[in-house]
């Protein structure tokens, strides 16, 4: 209703002389707060439209601020979604860290000439798969947006054969 009043360059107080109400009725209306019938009739009547117009013209201007909260509520959840990642690939890297610590402190020391050299090279590759398999976990290079991009590719690589016949 607030769009219908600024066209005809009408103030709130303007409007609620010409319509015999309140002004805290207009403010009301244009908030998007429940009114009566009587009231939507009288603004009705000094727009010149119907009062399923006014109706419609109110639920219009409530939509966007409807649009905004839904807007943040995606907001708050990519950024949930964001901080998630950025602490496992944190946890990625202190574990990555720890086992090359582990390595480095106690089994190099243990090396003894190539004595040593086949429980070495098991508990190297054991931590070495370990890592790669946390890092698959993490990093996910073939998740959602990989298949995305995929799927992309896939179309527009249509979408130029058949232009092309």
């Amino acid at each position: 209703m607030k769009s219908l009043r600024l066209k005809k360059h009408w103030s709130q107080e303007e409007l609620a002389q010409m319509s015999n109400l309140n002004v805290r009725t207009i403010q009301r209306v244009e908030k998007g707060e429940s009114v009566g019938v009587e009231t939507l009739k009288s603004l009705a009547a000094v727009f010149e439209i119907s009062t399923d117009e006014l109706k419609h013209a109110i639920e219009s201007e409530k939509q966007p601020s409807q649009q905004n909260n839904v807007d943040t509520k995606d907001n708050n959840t990519d950024h949930a979604k964001a901080l998630e990642k950025v602490k496992s690939v944190k946890y990625f890297y202190a574990f990555t860290a720890f086992l090359a610590a582990n390595f480095l402190l106690f089994m190099l020391p243990n090396y003894n000439d190539g004595e040593n050299l086949g429980p070495l090279v098991a508990v190297f590759v054991s931590f070495s798969a370990m890592i790669i398999g946390y890092a698959i976990y993490v990093f996910q290079p073939f998740g959602e947006d990989w298949e995305k991009d995929k799927v992309s590719q896939l179309l527009k690589k249509q979408r130029d054969t058949d232009s092309k016949r």
